[in-house]
């Protein structure tokens, strides 16, 4: 019934921004969800912002144009005007990634109601148009090495956001999100990460600026007195790498990465007859998760590092394995020998033919036959089979067999299997 679905509060926050608020409007105003709160917060804009913002001002719940005191002044006033049960700032040139992304966050609102903050995936814009996934390595649980979400991509209870309201001060300049968010943890308020990519947002702008960003993360654990000798030397580190990514060694730095994480991996280690010292080599080097009981056999070329095995899965010789964007294989999948998982193209009717990453999620007992081919943005279902030769250009349901190019069901599976494909032979 959806009188019983949870009001969602988005609010915009923007400033003579005409070139994009028309895209973050119009994703929030096609969301498939039907209880949406839309506030937008405008600081007085002198460009035509304003006259899109009244273009679609019936979809709009509450909108204002008047000079404020900066973005965090602008938030808190979009904080005053929400109704809803949770809340998400969607701010000028972001846009939220799906249209049934608010869709999915309420089935997580209705499976877990007891968490205060849910934060889901982003993808960055950048520059020349290329879409890929922000890719943070530590949950919330470490949040003292700095955000670990994009704010974008938070659904914080709106009580607590009317409680704990942004500081406005020239310390906190553009850091004022991370106390929020460090200030609720350390009150013991419950975090949820679901893995819903929720917002894609662009990579300019000075809360990306990556000295900045370490500057402000320090500030905020010593005022939360959580500083000490091991988060020192953590933040050092950080210095250091990013010293050396900014600096005349950031080419040295990148072609040792390259060299690595693309070259050495995939034309040495990946012929090494012996399975401990590959898997050791894509967890520790990579930063690849492989699960107990999983096996990435010889020849197979893995690019990227966002990949994530679950546990008794297989997957056979001379497999491209593409982790640019989300690569996520359940537990008990049978990969066939020369199949291709790709999760980043191109976008053909870009003017720069702009790059994209899309997930790749394998369900639980998929089989995937010999030189099948995956493409971005496939969901194959639990139990699914994936006949030899196939290209899968749309996700799977659930114990369907799809066969041909392009894949399509042919005939569906038994759905009582209860099986264990992991196979780790001598010197494979």
């Amino acid at each position: 019934m959806q009188e019983n679905l949870p009001l969602i509060s988005v609010i915009t926050v923007v400033y003579n921004a005409l070139s994009e608020i028309e895209k973050t409007i119009e994703s929030v105003i096609n969301q498939t969800y039907p209880k949406v709160e839309y506030i937008i917060i405008d600081g007085g804009s002198k460009d035509g912002t304003v006259d899109i913002i009244r273009k679609h001002e019936e979809k709009i719940s509450y909108w204002i144009s008047e000079p404020d005191k900066g973005i965090y002044d602008a938030m808190n006033k979009g904080i005053d005007q929400a109704n809803g049960l949770y809340t998400i700032f969607v701010n000028s040139g972001d846009y939220l990634y799906e249209d049934f992304v608010l869709e999915k966050i309420a089935a997580e609102i209705e499976n877990d109601s007891n968490c205060e903050m849910i934060y889901g995936r982003s993808k960055i814009i950048k520059a020349n148009g290329q879409i890929t996934d922000l890719n943070i390595k530590h949950s919330h649980q470490d949040l003292w090495k700095g955000p670990s979400f994009r704010h974008g991509a938070l659904f914080a209870r709106t009580s607590l956001l009317k409680h704990f309201k942004f500081e406005i001060s020239e310390r906190l300049k553009i850091a004022a999100d991370l106390d929020f968010i460090y200030k609720v943890y350390k009150q013991g308020y419950k975090f949820c990460a679901v893995n819903v990519v929720v917002v894609a947002f662009l990579e300019e702008g000075v809360s990306n600026n990556p000295y900045m960003n370490i500057k402000d993360s320090i500030h905020v654990v010593k005022k939360y007195g959580d500083w000490d000798f091991k988060k020192s030397l953590f933040y050092l580190y950080k210095y250091f790498k990013l010293f050396i990514s900014l600096s005349v060694f950031k080419y040295v730095y990148k072609f040792f990465r390259l060299f690595f994480q693309d070259y050495f991996s995939n034309y040495w280690i990946n012929k090494i007859p012996f399975y401990f010292i590959r898997h050791q080599y894509y967890k520790t080097v990579m930063g690849i998760k492989i699960g107990k009981g999983s096996s990435i056999h010889l020849n197979c070329f893995v690019y990227g590092t966002n990949i994530q095995i679950a546990e008794n899965s297989t997957i056979n010789r001379n497999c491209y394995l593409d982790g640019r964007g989300r690569l996520f294989i359940g537990n008990k999948v049978s990969i066939s020998p020369e199949v291709q998982l790709i999760t980043e193209d191109h976008d053909y009717n870009s003017i720069n033919f702009s790059g994209r990453s899309r997930d790749i999620v394998i369900g639980d007992y998929v089989w995937i036959g010999t030189r099948a081919i995956i493409l971005p943005g496939v969901h194959i279902g639990k139990g699914a089979v994936v006949c030899a030769g196939a290209v899968v250009t749309k996700s799977v349901a659930e114990y369907d067999v799809v066969a041909g190019v392009p894949a399509v069901k042919i005939k569906e599976r038994n759905k009582n299997l209860n099986y264990n494909p992991s196979w780790l032979p001598y010197f494979d």
